[in-house]
This record gives C-alpha cells, structure tokens and sequence, in this order.
C-alpha cells in the first residue's frame, strides 16, 4: 500500500527539480539549486522505500491495538520496522539538509519558499517517525501491551497528528508550485525544460 504523503514529497520536490531544471535563466544560483535539489529527492526516494516497509507493519499492528488484539506474536517484524523507520529517518534528515542551502542561494523567492515548506514538512514528518519509533519501542518492551496499551493508542494518535502536519505543509508547497509555473513549473509544462 502507497503512502500518499510520501509519494508526495517525491511529486514535490520532482516538481522543484523539473522546474530548477530550465535553470539556465539563473545561472550558478539556479545550478546549486538544481543540485541540491536533486540530491533531496534522491534521498526521499531512499526514504520512501524504507518508510513503506516500516509502515507496512505499523499499519497491521496499529489496527491490532485499536481493536483491543495482542500483537505479541509479531515481535521481530516490529524489530525490522523499526530498523526500516530509523533508515528511512536518516534518508529524509539527508534530504533536509540538501535542502537546507537554497535559502542562502540568490533565486526566485518562490524557489526559497518552496524548498522552506518542504523542509517544515519534512521536519513534522520527522517527529512523527520519531513518536512512531517510541510505539516500535513499546511494543518491543510490551509486546501484548498489557501494561502499555493507553500509552500506546496516545502515541498512534500523536503520529497521527504530526503526518497531518506534515501533509499540510506539503500541500502547501504543491499550492505554491501550482500558483508559481513560471518559476517553480509543473511536470506538465515544464517537461521540455
């Protein structure tokens, strides 16, 4: 199953990067930007696939929980879960950072405020994979959750809440795309770029 938050960080940054890629109007400015463009979304990629992986799991055990089941017996997929959650943490903190110098850069203000609406998204996506570390955690501790399970079901609500972030944020960032073509671009118009 596709997680459409992070199938639209790829979508996002490709729109940026598509965009960057007509970069001959700015020059080395708009060079550095394509570059570390390019370098964000190859490390969304990378965390994307780790991140389905984990998700994968979190989603059969998260429903476990909720409907009151003991989710003992799945004690090493929710090991290598969180393994895939940690890879895929590493991928996006990776992605932020390639991101992080486009606001020194001298661009289209719009180019700087895409890649600052990403960066909040990435950040909320990352204190939500954070909360979904700490319920791996607790459920490697507590498998059945006999002890744990209201402290469980409050962090399955607080991921929740920082994926919605993080989603507003990238949608945002789409908004800002689609309002700016002639900077930011669309794949479909700037294809040929």
């Amino acid at each position: 199953m596709i997680n459409p938050r992070t199938a639209l960080v790829v979508a996002l940054i490709s729109l940026l990067a598509l965009a960057a890629g007509c970069g001959r109007v700015f020059g080395d400015p708009q060079e550095e930007a394509n570059r570390a463009i390019s370098r964000a979304n190859e490390a969304i990629a990378e965390h994307n696939r780790h991140f389905e992986r984990a998700r994968s799991t979190y989603e059969e055990v998260k429903q476990r929980i909720e409907s009151g089941e003991d989710p003992s017996g799945e004690r090493e997929e929710i090991r290598r879960a969180r393994e895939s959650m940690r890879e895929a943490r590493d991928s996006l903190r990776e992605a932020r950072r390639a991101l992080s110098g486009v606001q020194e850069l001298e661009v289209d203000p719009a180019v700087k405020r895409y890649a600052r609406l990403l960066s909040e998204a990435m950040e909320a996506q990352l204190a939500a994979e954070s909360r979904e570390l700490d319920f791996y955690e607790l459920l490697e501790e507590d498998p059945a959750l006999e002890e744990n399970r209201e402290r469980a079901l409050e962090i399955l609500e607080e991921v929740s809440r920082g994926y919605e972030r993080a989603e507003r944020s990238y949608d945002a960032a789409r908004e800002l795309a689609e309002s700016n073509p002639e900077v930011l671009g669309s794949g479909r118009e700037r294809r040929g770029g």
